[in-house]
C-alpha cells in the first residue's frame, strides 16, 4: 500500500507541474489576450456599468464573463483577476477530471495517463489568458459532470445543486442548455430506469416544447446572430464562404427561428443536408485547410487515436455505466447537431467544448475488469 501511496504522490506532483507550467507558458507566451472576441465582452461590460442594461439581450448568455469582467473595471483590477478566476476554475476541472476518469476506470495510473492526455491539448487550455468566455464554460462543464456523476441520491438538495449548475452553465453560453436534456436523461436512467420508457414518453412533448421556447428566445435575443447567412455562402467554417456569389433564398418569417430553420430544411433540402454533411466531416475531422501541417497532424493524431479508443471500448462503457454514457453523448450530440444546422468554429473550439467527454468516453477502454472489487 505504501508503494501505491507513494506512486499516487507522484502522480499527483507530476500533473500539477505540467498544469503550472502550462498555465506559466500561456502567460508569458500571450500575457492577457483582451483583443479579438475579448473585445466585445469588455465594451459589453463598460456598457453595463454606464447604463445598467446590456445593448444586446443575446450578451445575457455570456453575463459570467461579462460580470467578471465588470467586477474587475468597478475595482480597478482589470484584468488580472478575471484570468486568476479562469485559472483557478480550471485547476479545480482538472482535479475532478481526474476523479471521474478514476471513477470510471477504477485505476489510478489510467486516470493519470487520461488527464496527462487531456492536459496536453494545449489549445484546449490556452482559453485560460483569454477573455473568452470559454475557459469558464469549459471548466464549469467538468464540474457539473463530476457533481451530476457523483450523485448516489435525488434531494431537494441535490436538486438545487443541479439548477445552479445548470444555470451558471446557460448564462455562461448559450450552449449550456445543451446541458439540460442530457441532465434529464442521465437522471431517468440512473435513478429510474425501469420507468424509463415511461418516463421518456411522459417527458417528450413537454421536453420539445420547453426547448422550442428556450432555443427561440436564444435564437431572437438579437446582436450579431443570423441564421441564414452560413446557408447564403455556404459557409462550413463560421465566416468562411465557400463560395463567392450568394444563394437567393427567402425566408418568409422570422429566420433566426425554430421556424425558420425549419423552413430553410423543408424548402432548400439539397443545400441543408449537403452542408450538415461537408459541416459533420468537418466537425468530427478537426483539421483546416488554413492550419499549418504541424498543427493539423498534432490535432488530428489526437482526436482520432480517442476516437479509436472509444470505438474499443465503447461496449464496455456502456455496459458498465449507461447513464452517464448517454449523458456524455447527448451532449456531443447537440453540439454536433448545432454544427450541422449552422457552421463548424475556425479554432475547433465547438469541439474542444466536448472533448473532456471524448476522453471519458474513450478511458472505457481502460475499464479495470474487477472495478467492482477496487475501493
Amino acid at each position: 500500500m505504501a508503494s501505491l501511496g507513494f506512486t499516487l504522490r507522484k502522480q499527483i506532483t507530476a500533473l500539477v507541474i505540467v498544469w503550472i507550467v502550462l498555465q506559466l507558458l500561456f502567460l508569458f507566451r500571450f500575457g492577457i489576450v483582451t483583443q479579438f472576441e475579448s473585445e466585445k465582452y469588455i465594451t459589453e461590460a463598460k456598457a453595463l456599468l454606464q447604463t445598467g442594461r446590456y445593448t444586446s439581450r443575446n450578451f445575457l448568455f455570456y453575463s459570467t464573463e461579462i460580470l467578471l469582467i465588470a467586477l474587475s473595471c468597478v475595482t480597478h483590477t482589470f484584468p488580472w483577476p478575471v484570468v486568476a478566476i479562469q485559472i483557478i476554475v480550471n485547476g479545480i476541472s482538472i482535479c475532478l477530471f481526474y476523479k471521474l476518469c478514476f471513477y470510471i476506470t477504477k485505476n489510478q495510473s489510467t486516470a493519470f495517463f487520461a488527464t496527462l492526455f487531456f492536459l496536453l491539448q494545449y489549445y484546449y487550455h490556452l482559453y485560460n489568458v483569454h477573455l473568452f468566455t470559454e475557459s469558464l464554460y469549459f471548466s464549469f462543464g467538468i464540474i457539473y459532470t463530476w457533481l451530476l456523476f457523483s450523485l448516489t441520491r435525488l434531494s431537494v438538495k441535490n436538486i438545487a445543486l443541479l439548477v445552479l449548475g445548470l444555470l451558471v452553465l446557460y448564462f455562461t453560453r448559450p450552449t449550456g442548455l445543451f446541458f439540460i436534456p442530457s441532465t434529464i436523461f442521465f437522471i431517468i436512467f440512473k435513478f429510474y430506469r425501469r420507468k424509463a420508457k415511461l418516463l421518456l414518453s411522459a417527458l417528450f412533448v413537454f421536453g420539445i416544447v420547453l426547448l422550442y421556447f428556450l432555443l427561440n428566445f436564444a435564437l431572437n435575443s438579437g446582436g450579431e446572430f443570423d441564421f441564414l447567412l452560413p446557408y447564403l455562402d455556404e459557409r462550413v467554417i463560421c465566416g468562411v464562404a465557400t463560395i463567392s456569389g450568394q444563394h437567393r433564398i427567402h425566408v418568409p418569417m422570422e429566420k433566426n427561428s425554430i421556424e425558420g430553420l425549419f423552413y430553410i430544411i423543408t424548402h432548400y433540402p439539397i443545400l441543408f443536408f449537403s452542408l450538415a454533411g461537408r459541416r459533420l466531416l468537418t466537425f468530427f475531422g478537426v483539421v483546416r485547410p488554413f492550419f499549418s501541417i504541424a498543427h493539423n497532424i498534432f490535432i488530428a493524431a489526437y482526436f482520432y487515436s480517442a476516437y479509436v479508443m472509444i470505438a474499443i471500448g465503447f461496449k464496455k462503457i456502456i455496459t458498465a455505466f449507461l447513464p452517464q454514457t448517454i449523458y456524455l453523448l447527448t451532449n456531443i450530440f447537440f453540439v454536433m447537431i448545432t454544427v450541422m444546422l449552422s457552421c463548424d468554429e475556425w479554432h475547433n473550439r465547438f469541439i474542444l467544448a466536448v472533448l473532456p467527454f471524448f476522453i471519458l468516453l474513450a478511458s472505457g477502454a481502460l475499464i479495470n475488469k474487477d472495478r467492482n472489487n477496487v475501493k
